[in-house]
C-alpha cells in the first residue's frame, strides 16, 4: 500500500487481515451505504457495506448531521450491518455519530464485524438480531515504504491495538489481558447471545433475513458459521392443467397447446371487445356533441338565444339534452331589441340602461349603430 498505514483494515480471518486487492474486491461487492433522516424529532443513520471511501459520503452526512443538530435534534438510532473496514474511516464515522448530544442508540443486522464492532460500543446500547454473529480481533494492517515509515506505521498499528483492546474492556468488563489473550489466536466470532452475555452488545431483535449476499459475505470474512439463506425466493404456483382447461371450456385432457391457443384466442377476444367499446364510445360522443350543436345553433338562428347563452347551454346539454332542450323549446324568439329602443325617448319606451345584459348583447350584433347611439344616450342621461 502506498503512504504507511494508510489502509489498516479490520476485515479477514486470523486477525492477519487480507491482501489490498481481495479488500478491493469485497469492498467493491460491498460498498459502503450511509443514509440519514430524521423523524420525530430523531436522526436515525443507516450504515452497511464495507466500510471504504467514507470520503464519498462524508461532505454529504456531515451537512445533514450539521442540519439535525441545528433544527435542535439531540437523539439518533444508528442501524450497523457490515464486515468491517478501514478503521482510520470507521473513526470519523464514529465522531461523527458522537456529535450528538442526546442518546445513542443502535440495532445491528446479521453480520457486526471488525471496525463495525467499534462503532456499535461506542454507542449507549446496541442490539443485535438474534440469528447475527459479532466479531472481533486485533487490527491489522500492511505497511509499505523505507524502515523509518515501517517503524511509523508499526508504532501506529500498536497504538491502534491498544485503543481498540482498551475500549472493548471498558465496555465489557473483560481486562485488556483476556482480550488480548482472545485474538492473539485469531478473530473472535460470538453468536448474538454470546456477545450480549459477554456485554458487547446490550439486547437480542428479531432475526435478520439471510440473503445470498449476505451468506456469501460471511464466507468472505472467514465466519466459522455460515448461516443458511432464510429468504428464498418461492416459485409461483402454477394451476393445474386439468382445472385450467376445464376453466376454458375445454375437455380436461385438452394439450397443452390447445390451452395455450384457447387462451390466446380469448386474450384477443377481449382486446377486440375493448377496442369495440372504444369505437362506440367515440362514435356516440361524436353524435352527441352533433345533436347539441344542432339544438343550439337552432336556438340561436331562431333568436330564442344569444352566442353567449348558447355556450352556457351547452355546457348544461352535455349533462342533461332533454332538460336543455326542453327549456329552449319554451322560450320564444327574442325579436328584433333594435325595434324596441328608441335613445333619447325616456320613459315611453325601454332605456338603454334598463336592458339585459343579454339584450344589449343581441342589440349590439342586429344594429350597432343602434347600440351606439342607445349607449351614448345613457350616458348623457
Amino acid at each position: 500500500m502506498t503512504n504507511t498505514c494508510k489502509h489498516i483494515c479490520i476485515v479477514g480471518s486470523g486477525g492477519a487481515g487480507v491482501t489490498a486487492a481481495a479488500f478491493a474486491a469485497i469492498a467493491h461487492d460491498y460498498p459502503l451505504v450511509i443514509t440519514a433522516e430524521a423523524k420525530e424529532n430523531k436522526a436515525y443513520l443507516s450504515i452497511t457495506g464495507v466500510i471504504y471511501e467514507w470520503n464519498n459520503s462524508a461532505e454529504a452526512i456531515t451537512r445533514r448531521i450539521d442540519e439535525f443538530l441545528a433544527e435542535g435534534i439531540q437523539d439518533v438510532h444508528v442501524y450497523l450491518n457490515g464486515p468491517g473496514g478501514d478503521v482510520f474511516q470507521a473513526a470519523e464515522i464514529e465522531n461523527q455519530i458522537q456529535r450528538f448530544p442526546g442518546s445513542k442508540t443502535g440495532t445491528a443486522g446479521a453480520l457486526l464485524a471488525s471496525a463495525y464492532t467499534k462503532i456499535a460500543i461506542s454507542l449507549d446500547s446496541c442490539e443485535q438480531a438474534e440469528n447475527g454473529q459479532f466479531m472481533y480481533h486485533k487490527p491489522s494492517g500492511r505497511l509499505s515504504g523505507n524502515e523509518d515509515a515501517i517503524a511509523s506505521g508499526l508504532k501506529l498499528l500498536q497504538n491502534m491495538s491498544i485503543q481498540y483492546k482498551e475500549a472493548y474492556a471498558a465496555k465489557t468488563g473483560i481486562t485488556a489481558e483476556v482480550i488480548e489473550a482472545n485474538w492473539k489466536t485469531g478473530d473472535v466470532w460470538l453468536s448474538a447471545k454470546e456477545a450480549v452475555a459477554q456485554k458487547f452488545i446490550t439486547g437480542i431483535t428479531k432475526n435478520a433475513a439471510i440473503t445470498k449476499e449476505t451468506k456469501a459475505l460471511f464466507k468472505a470474512c472467514g465466519s466459522p458459521n455460515i448461516p443458511r439463506i432464510t429468504n428464498h425466493t418461492k416459485p409461483l404456483k402454477t394451476m393445474d392443467p386439468k382445472l385450467l382447461a376445464l376453466s376454458l371450456g375445454l375437455p380436461e385432457d385438452a394439450s397443452e397447446e390447445t390451452i395455450k391457443a384457447t387462451i390466446k384466442a380469448n386474450r384477443d377476444a377481449a382486446a377486440e371487445v375493448v377496442a369495440l367499446k372504444a369505437e362506440k364510445a367515440n362514435k356516440e360522443g361524436i353524435e352527441a356533441n352533433a345533436k347539441i350543436e344542432t339544438l343550439i345553433n337552432g336556438a340561436i338562428a331562431t333568436k330564442k338565444v344569444n352566442a353567449a347563452q348558447g355556450e352556457s347551454l351547452k355546457t348544461w346539454a352535455k349533462t342533461d339534452f332533454s332538460g336543455c332542450e326542453s327549456y329552449i323549446n319554451g322560450l320564444t324568439a327574442l325579436g328584433k331589441v333594435s325595434a324596441a329602443i328608441v335613445p333619447g325617448s325616456e320613459g315611453k319606451i325601454k332605456a338603454f340602461a334598463d336592458m339585459s345584459e343579454a339584450e344589449q348583447q343581441t342589440l349590439s350584433a342586429e344594429d350597432p349603430e343602434a347600440f351606439k347611439a342607445a349607449y351614448v344616450a345613457s350616458l348623457e342621461k
